[in-house]
């Protein structure tokens, strides 16, 4: 007989009762999103939906949670495949396209994450979203970059969102790599653990960063939490 994800060895340190009130929508099942979803589920998270248009290629295999069973298949369909087939986990999906007709209603103790490869995809779903009280969440990575951003838009600090949605511009300031380059399964996996013990802070209802820089190059990560929060610089 099959069991399920059991989260024992964790009871001390994360309380899964309350990661299982939560809902996570992870759009884009690529890179940070594939990780993120295996990561979430296993942590003690229960209802993830992922959202995701595309198939899975050759060149995916070395940078995302996909087999190479899983090659031509589509992701939402192979994602939903590999975590029945691993851990007995049931995950909801959406095949298609995030377009401009397409809607978005808020919902209650969900948070957004946002793993689309292009600073327009980004902006697009973040253009549907900000105006809601809703959490969002994203990451970008670039060979071994990594950052990760999250806007509590229930508290709507201005300062923060008008900050946030700056880098979003893609005509502002640019880093060397541009967003989309390839990373590397470890840095990625790296930079989802991150993301995800965020996520674990918020459902628990503890402080959060709201942004992470790093590069798993070199040998810390600079975390900048909430204005009443001290900026903390971590070695790991």
């Amino acid at each position: 007989m099959k069991m399920g994800i059991t989260n024992v060895k964790q009871a001390n340190i994360i309380d899964s009762s309350k990661l299982a009130r939560w809902k996570i929508n992870v759009y884009g099942i690529g890179s940070m999103g594939s990780n993120l979803i295996k990561q979430l589920a296993l942590v003690g998270f229960k209802d993830i939906v992922g959202f995701d248009f595309d198939t899975v290629d050759e060149d995916n295999i070395g940078s995302q949670e996909f087999r190479l069973e899983h090659i031509g298949k589509k992701k939402t369909e192979a994602i939903q495949e590999m975590m029945k087939h691993d851990f007995d986990f049931d995950i909801k999906v959406v095949d298609g396209k995030i377009t401009e007709e397409t809607e978005i209603l808020p919902e209650d103790n969900t948070i957004y994450f946002c793993g689309f490869d292009s600073l327009g995809a980004r902006k697009l779903l973040w253009d549907k979203i900000r105006n809601y009280p809703v959490l969002w969440a994203e990451s970008r990575i670039g060979r071994t970059s990594q950052r990760y951003y999250f806007v509590d838009l229930k508290k709507r600090d201005e300062v923060w969102i008008k900050k946030y949605e700056e880098s979003l511009d893609p005509n502002g300031p640019m880093t060397e790599l541009k967003c989309g380059e390839k990373g590397c399964y470890p840095s990625n996996s790296e930079l989802v653990g991150k993301i995800v013990r965020q996520m674990v802070n918020v459902a628990e209802g503890k402080p959060f960063a709201t942004q992470m820089i790093s590069d798993w190059g070199y040998p810390s990560a600079i975390f900048i939490m909430p204005e009443e929060e001290v900026p903390l610089k971590m070695d790991y």
